[in-house]
């Protein structure tokens, strides 16, 4: 899981007794009165796509792997699950390469050497500049990777935001005749984004990103007559979270 102090800073790690670094609990946010992310409140709901995807891979995994000779089912499966989830970790290592390609050439400019980085900064930005106005003159009024504690007890990090856009970079395997890429999901977090930041009458969107084809990227901007629904999902979403775990960071100050 993920943790912000009151402030709105990553405190995802601690350092243990040891002096090692290991990841922070559930009880290291009670003791300090640390907030949830946006994506770790979330992490409650299903997630069908996703969860898609996971089953696809370990699919594909089990075709690709041979059984060895005498090989008990447990142990066969446990390889394949194995060998599926460095897929999910390969995907998610990209994503965040990506992500830090975008941030970079966002805070200053600079250009990298991969033809493909390449390719896919001058398809983001330009679809920012088409659909958000984000271009060199409005470059100012926009965060990148902008962190943020909500008094709603939740805090989170965004990719790119201004007064009044939110936006978030999806990596996706796709191509030219691709499919639906958006799920109602990915509308509830930048709505939680938008609500912790205080942004009134949000404009909300992702940038999906094509992971097999460099420089092909789709915008899609979440309808305004679906921002309340996703508001009541997320908070009701939030509500169950705080529940769930007995955590209430936002009464933190008040003895919980």
């Amino acid at each position: 899981m993920h943790w912000y102090d009151k402030e709105g800073n990553p405190q995802h790690w601690v350092t243990s007794k040891d002096g090692t670094k290991r990841g922070s609990t559930l009880r290291d946010a009670r003791k300090h009165g640390w907030v949830p992310s946006v994506t770790s409140v979330m992490d409650i709901l299903g997630k069908p796509g996703l969860d898609k995807w996971k089953i696809n891979k370990a699919i594909e995994s089990s075709m690709q792997l041979s059984r060895k000779d005498g090989e008990h089912n447990g142990t066969y499966a446990k390889r394949i699950l194995h060998h599926s989830k460095k897929e999910s970790e390969k995907a998610s290592e990209r994503g965040s390469r990506i992500h830090h390609v975008l941030e970079t050439h966002f805070k200053t400019g600079d250009m990298p050497a991969n033809e493909d980085d390449k390719r896919i900064i001058g398809a983001a930005f330009s679809i920012l500049d088409i659909n958000c106005g984000l271009n060199d003159d409005s470059k100012s009024e926009w965060k990148a990777e902008h962190t943020f504690a909500s008094k709603e007890g939740y805090g989170g990090m965004v990719d790119l935001c201004s007064d009044q856009w939110v936006v978030d970079f999806k990596t996706k395997e796709f191509d030219y005749d691709y499919k639906n890429l958006a799920y109602d999901s990915m509308g509830y977090q930048l709505i939680a984004y938008a609500q912790g930041l205080g942004i009134k009458s949000p404009r909300i969107a992702n940038i999906f990103i094509s992971a097999t084809h460099p420089g092909h990227a789709v915008f899609h901007e979440w309808p305004a007559e679906e921002h309340e629904r996703f508001t009541n999902i997320f908070n009701s979403t939030l509500s169950v979270w705080k529940n769930i775990k007995k955590y209430y960071p936002e009464n933190h100050n008040e003895g919980n």
